[in-house]
């Protein structure tokens, strides 16, 4: 057929273009279709692969006794009357608004700050002895006339800005020292000159406000169990509230001081049970699946260990017994290392939380806060993010701390490592290292800000445990030279008799050493962190960097 306007020109058929023609106008949509198709397949294998993978790491561990669950973690619930954390001074510490985690006023939080307001006032003005934390336990015996002073000006700033704090509402002072006490007048008036008895006879008065707390606190330490209700249910892991830890650490600083006091006026036995209401108080979070926790435990026992060893000669001999029973059951290599097992269960938990997350830049914003992350891929690469990836992060973050940070401890060898610790603590550091937008492609994402820097878990736990072993043996040291009227030669003397079997040093795997000094007493000491042999130094602790310990000296136990 030929155009009659064109007969030279045929004129092409009505519908039957080129299929040429026909791909070529619908290029553009097929191309989009095959990278959507694409898509999909790398979301679908991402999301199989990250699902697999993960399931396959939490069978694993179960058949290791290792679940990867909250409620393997979590700590069984104690019937309310069994519970010493629902005594009626801590209580309120977990009495939140249904559904929340907020107190129904400010009344429970200033309680629990303000219930020994003079203590709190008097170690502000206070300048303690600092214990060098890499090296010792130990410090100086409590200084009592200088607390005494403490508490004088405490007593006259308060008096100055609330007369009714230190005085009843009969216009008599609150805290009247006995007239018959010689430090009466020094209290009275600027004398400084004073025995430590009478100072102490003041600072039990000053300490009085605490009195009817510490009774209620004796009373429920008979109780067989401690389980602080935590609110584990609530829906973001990292913002769980742990306010009993500070009012702890509180209580065992206060007792602390009640403790030298009483020693110094000869109430041994109240001393006694002040010193071992401390190491309840110590032992009462050891079930928490918190590093913190545990770091806060280690500080109790501490506080626990001076006014004990300042008593080492006055307690009977039924009382170093106890003692010793109890620094023996201390194995901070087993707790510390079920702290980090169950980091590896809140991790997951974290990750999974910010999975579920509507907003997860924000969220994200606030875990990285103060990190210097520099994570700008932004909420879009977020949100399309596939589910398998975040399984795959799980999975990397719980590998890591595996491979790197739990071989620093041998809970059956009962050794912590330092060595292990350096290493792995420089491999953590190196895969986690770079830009966090090429950590996200690598799946290390959530392990730059959620794996634990262990090493300092490990020294602390390795200084605390080497502090209960050396507690322990000093009852035995204090029973043996009672009875022999002298020092042992050697620490295995000790053994079955006046203790039943004698720690090694938790950093070596050696005996702890042992030598008597000069002055009739003996000196106890670890290798220490460094694991050198520095002879018994209390080295100080130097500074490298930003505030990084560089910890040096041994782990020396010396009678104040």
């Amino acid at each position: 057929m030929k155009d009659p306007e064109n007969p030279d020109q045929p004129v092409a058929a009505k519908g039957t273009g080129s299929f040429a023609e026909f791909l070529h106008s619908w290029r553009y949509f097929l191309w989009l279709l095959a990278l959507v198709l694409i898509a999909a397949l790398l979301l679908a294998e991402e999301n199989w692969r990250g699902e697999w993978a993960w399931d396959g790491y939490k069978k694993q561990m179960a058949e290791h006794g290792d679940r990867i669950e909250l409620s393997a973690v979590i700590p069984p619930r104690v019937p309310d009357d069994q519970n010493f954390a629902m005594t009626p001074f801590l209580a309120p510490l977990f009495d939140f608004l249904p559904g929340t985690q907020n107190w129904p006023g400010k009344r429970v939080a200033g309680n629990m700050n303000s219930f020994a307001t003079f203590y709190d006032a008097a170690a502000r003005d206070l300048n303690l002895p600092k214990t060098n934390r890499f090296s010792s336990w130990l410090k100086n015996r409590t200084d009592l006339p200088a607390w005494l002073v403490a508490f004088k000006i405490a007593a006259d700033k308060e008096a100055h800005k609330q007369p009714s704090v230190v005085r009843s509402a009969g216009g008599t002072p609150r805290f009247q020292i006995p007239t018959n006490n010689p430090a009466h007048n020094a209290f009275e008036s600027s004398q400084t000159n004073y025995s430590a008895a009478a100072a102490a006879q003041v600072v039990l008065d000053m300490l009085s406000e605490t009195d009817p707390i510490f009774d209620e606190l004796q009373s429920a330490s008979k109780l067989p169990s401690c389980r602080f209700n935590l609110d584990y249910e609530h829906e973001d892991p990292a913002a769980i509230l742990l306010p009993h830890l500070s009012v702890v650490k509180h209580l065992c600083q206060i007792l602390e001081l009640r403790v030298a006091a009483k020693l110094a006026l000869a109430q041994t036995d109240q001393a006694f049970q002040d010193v071992e209401l401390s190491l309840y108080l110590t032992d009462g979070v050891r079930s928490e699946p918190f590093i913190i926790s545990h770091l806060v435990r280690m500080a109790c026992l501490s506080l626990a260990l001076q006014p004990f060893a300042e008593g080492i000669h006055h307690w009977s001999d039924a009382q170093l017994r106890t003692f010793e029973d109890h620094f023996s059951q201390f194995d901070f290599c087993l707790d510390a290392r079920r702290a980090l097992k169950s980091e590896r269960v809140w991790s997951s938990a974290i990750i999974d939380y910010v999975r579920g997350a509507p907003n997860k830049l924000d969220v994200l914003n606030g875990y990285l806060s103060g990190q210097n992350a520099g994570f700008t891929l932004g909420a879009v690469l977020l949100g399309v993010t596939p589910s398998g990836w975040f399984d795959l992060e799980k999975l990397n973050c719980c590998r890591l701390l595996d491979d790197n940070v739990l071989p620093t401890f041998d809970p059956q060898a009962r050794r912590i490592s330092p060595r292990a610790s350096r290493a792995g603590e420089a491999q953590v550091s190196k895969r986690t290292s770079g830009s966090m937008s090429g950590l996200y492609f690598r799946h290390l994402f959530f392990s730059r800000f959620l794996l634990p820097s262990e090493s300092g878990l490990a020294q602390k736990a390795g200084l605390a445990q080497t502090g209960a072993d050396c507690a322990s043996l000093a009852c035995a040291l204090e029973l043996y030279c009672r009875e022999f009227g002298r020092l042992p030669e050697r620490l295995d003397e000790l053994a079955p008799r006046f203790i039943a079997k004698i720690p090694h040093d938790v950093i070596s795997g050696g005996p702890l050493h042992y030598r008597t000094a000069d002055d009739g007493q003996y000196v106890l000491y670890s290798e220490g962190w460094n694991e050198v042999d520095d002879h018994g130094i209390i080295a100080k602790t130097a500074q490298r960097g930003e505030g990084e310990a560089v910890p040096s000296g041994d782990w020396v136990w010396r009678l104040p």
